[in-house]
């Protein structure tokens, strides 16, 4: 038998070829729908990290890094070694880390802790916690700190260690010359000073406290 009618075979072979291109084009037509909706989605996930990325280098109040020089004063000049028991502490005034500023002023007359310390000090970043914990028993008795020497050392933001840790007590935020440890003759961290309600100095301790000596201290203040 022959191969049938070679007019017929031809249209056949043309309806086909028509199919296949079809097919062919709406797999092309797929393909660029997918690769449409995956650049999209990369597109959105580069403008979601650009946003991180502005907010957490927000420049303004409350911001993870030194204070601008000019923002801090102090009485007094730089120190070459801590204060030391009968020393007044200088009076001096800072921006606060979660808005606002801290002034000296504000502590006298009543007995008070003092904490300098920087972000990325890991004896200060377990010291902390504890001693705001142990706070919370002496109402009469005032806590503040000064952080400095930020990013000094790789290590978090004082912004990021304060939310970690679920903190909220006063921070002084030093500037990028370390004006207030170097009036307060800071040498290492962390640096705690007891001071009576006179406003001088009772006892300076440097480095990790345990709990029993801070509750000893602090129950000496006058």
């Amino acid at each position: 038998m022959g191969n049938g009618n070679p007019e017929q075979q031809s249209k056949r072979d043309r309806v086909r070829a028509r199919a296949e291109a079809k097919r062919q084009a709406e797999r092309r037509a797929q393909q660029r729908r997918t690769l449409g909706i995956v650049l999209g989605g990369v597109a959105l996930i580069a403008v979601v990290v650009v946003f991180v990325v502005v907010l957490m280098n927000d420049g303004g109040e409350g911001g993870g890094g030194p204070s601008v020089s000019g923002e801090v004063t102090v009485e007094g000049g730089p120190r070459d070694a801590p204060l030391e028991p009968g020393d007044a502490v200088p009076p001096f005034t800072a921006p606060e880390l979660s808005g606002g500023s801290v002034d000296w002023a504000d502590y006298t007359g009543e007995p008070v802790v003092l904490s300098v310390w920087a972000p990325w000090c890991p004896h200060c970043q377990v010291e902390l916690p504890i001693v705001d914990r142990v706070m919370r028993d002496y109402a009469g008795v005032g806590w503040v700190t000064i952080v400095t020497s930020i990013g000094a050392q790789p290590g978090p933001t004082p912004e990021e260690y304060m939310l970690e840790n679920q903190l909220d007590f006063p921070v002084a935020v030093d500037d990028e010359t370390e004006t207030l440890a170097a009036a307060f003759g800071i040498q290492g961290f962390p640096t705690l000073y007891f001071i009576n309600s006179d406003g001088t100095v009772a006892l300076e301790l440097e480095g990790e406290v345990d709990e029993a000596t801070l509750r000893s201290s602090i129950e000496s203040l006058t």
